[in-house]
């Protein structure tokens, strides 16, 4: 049998695919790379990930990705009890992390509103952010989804939820181009996004 044909390679493309940003001619250089090196790296690959799926839980305060069930930002006495940064995914938090330019908590929304797609407010982390507002004692909110037209959405939808509770309600400066995803900015434009920030809806 031809290799190209193995429903084998097929099936590692395939799942190489489903990652994002991954195309078809980028699936198969990596199913090939991985076969033709020795069985080691593809089990130790296999392993990691198993492990990794096993072992990492959602923190249960702020929905990153932890191994406890708090995350140690969370855990964290150096951190500002008053200032909470509202992202789409974990990804976001180790972009701001590595800026160095933040150091209050976070929430992870995991999903934005996307009406296309389905996904509503109760798909996304919206009610335990409520929660959050209500049961902590945070002075700001800072909204840092993606300058796109779901992020936008989303974000105008959380300040008018979060409206009753008087909190102060900020957005990243527009450094950040419209339509960029933020684990793709540079530290420097995010440093200055962060620094800059505006009130929300004043933008």
């Amino acid at each position: 049998m031809s290799i190209n044909r193995s429903n084998h390679i097929k099936d590692i493309v395939s799942a190489f695919k489903k990652l994002p940003g991954i195309g078809e001619r980028s699936a198969r250089r990596l199913a090939f790379y991985i076969l033709s090196q020795d069985e080691s790296v593809a089990y130790s690959l296999a392993e990691a990930i198993k492990e990794a799926k096993h072992n990492i839980k959602l923190c249960r305060d702020c929905f990153n990705l932890s191994e406890e069930d708090l995350c140690p930002i969370c855990l964290s006495s150096s951190r500002n009890p008053k200032l909470l940064c509202v992202v789409e995914n974990p990804e976001i938090i180790y972009v701001f992390e590595k800026s160095g330019k933040y150091n209050g908590h976070y929430h992870v929304l995991h999903g934005v509103i996307n009406p296309l797609e389905g996904t509503t407010p109760s798909d996304i982390k919206i009610k335990e952010l409520v929660n959050r507002v209500e049961n902590g004692n945070f002075e700001e909110i800072i909204l840092a989804l993606n300058p796109n037209s779901n992020g936008e959405a989303t974000s105008i939808y959380i300040q008018k939820i979060l409206s009753p509770y008087n909190i102060h309600i900020t957005a990243l400066a527009r450094g950040i181009p419209i339509g960029s995803d933020l684990e793709y900015i540079d530290k420097d434009t995010l440093s200055e996004a962060i620094n800059y920030r505006k009130n929300f809806g004043k933008l």
